[in-house]
């Protein structure tokens, strides 16, 4: 897998033989929600795009009603700026805040990832394009914002929430396993004590996943 560094105002990588030209293969660029349509990045992405012979999907996610019309005109200025007659752009707003579980859905191989350099995940805010190189044996491209991504999240703010949850969803089933303990030993006292541990678990899960 490789990743690369679009900083560079002018791209002139040559077409790689290995990539069909045409509908097959695409540059999905990952679009926050909180990033500058700069005609300097959608010419950096029209220049990727032309460079691979790809066409181009901007994704973006977004949780609010209200304000995805906005993104949306957001990115169809985008892509009258970055489509041209040989490159054709989409674009697609997924709900929710989980950029692998939308890439993982449209991915295809020999597509062309491309991500913001600020953009982080997870609880830890790690950067996406390291977990990007994890996930997916794909080109990702790096592209540098005309100005820092900054989460709509407060990091300190999203952890506290996640402890305090934690907590209180352990506490709540540590006190339930101590009054089931409390009754008769028979087949149902050892049943409900198994149902509470995986019903404690599956939601620890679903919280996690909430912050991820």
């Amino acid at each position: 897998m490789t990743e690369l560094d679009s900083t560079p105002p002018s791209l002139t990588y040559p077409i790689a033989p290995h990539f069909k030209r045409g509908p097959t293969n695409r540059l999905i660029v990952l679009f926050p929600a909180q990033a500058a349509d700069s005609p300097n990045q959608c010419r950096r992405i029209w220049e990727i795009a032309g460079s691979f012979g790809l066409n181009v999907l901007l994704l973006s996610l977004c949780d609010d009603y209200y304000e995805e019309s906005q993104l949306r005109r957001q990115l169809i200025t985008m892509a009258a700026l970055i489509g041209d007659s040989h490159i054709c752009v989409n674009i697609q707003i997924d709900r929710g805040s989980d950029w692998l579980r939308s890439v993982k859905k449209i991915y295809q191989s020999g597509d062309v990832i491309a991500c913001y350099a600020g953009q982080r995940v997870g609880l830890m805010q790690k950067p996406l394009h390291g977990i990007l190189r994890l996930q997916w044996d794909a080109t990702i491209y790096v592209l540098s914002g005309d100005r820092p991504i900054e989460n709509s999240k407060p990091k300190s703010l999203s952890q506290f929430a996640f402890w305090s949850g934690a907590l209180a969803i352990v506490s709540g089933f540590l006190w339930l396993e101590v009054r089931v303990t409390q009754l008769p030993q028979d087949w149902a006292h050892n049943f409900l004590i198994y149902l509470c541990v995986f019903v404690e678990i599956g939601i620890l899960l679903l919280w996690n996943s909430i912050f991820t």
